[in-house]
């Protein structure tokens, strides 16, 4: 039953992992890959990289609470919040990765734009 949610309800296709996940599956499994490579996430006996991923991307995309999460993947809702916090903590480690300090430059079709003036000026 657990493989078959992931199998047939997330990457079935395109629309069904985005509409799961916000996601699409190439993406998603470039992501994965990604956790895999620097060695940030491992498979366990219980839970593959790609299901621990899926757990928390459905999660965070649809606010739904972990006891609802461990009913949909067919787990507890212990398992389902220590995997949270492993992907959570592994995301946090790519965060040079994936996140870009703001540039101090206003934009040029921002800067001479009488919209926005009022909100640049200084």
């Amino acid at each position: 039953m657990r493989r078959e949610y992931f199998d047939n309800k997330i990457w079935k296709n395109d629309t069904t992992c985005v509409n799961m996940l916000r996601l699409r599956r190439e993406p998603f499994f470039r992501f994965c890959q990604l956790f895999r490579d620097r060695n940030l996430l491992k498979d366990t006996i219980h839970l593959t990289i790609e299901q621990q991923v899926a757990m928390f991307l459905h999660t965070v995309g649809h606010n739904i609470r972990n006891r609802v999460i461990g009913a949909n993947f067919g787990r507890s809702g212990e398992v389902v919040s220590r995997y949270f916090q492993r992907v959570l903590h592994a995301i946090g480690e790519l965060r040079d990765d994936l996140i870009r300090k703001p540039s101090l430059e206003t934009q040029t079709k921002v800067e001479g734009n009488y919209r926005w003036d009022p909100y640049f000026k200084v």
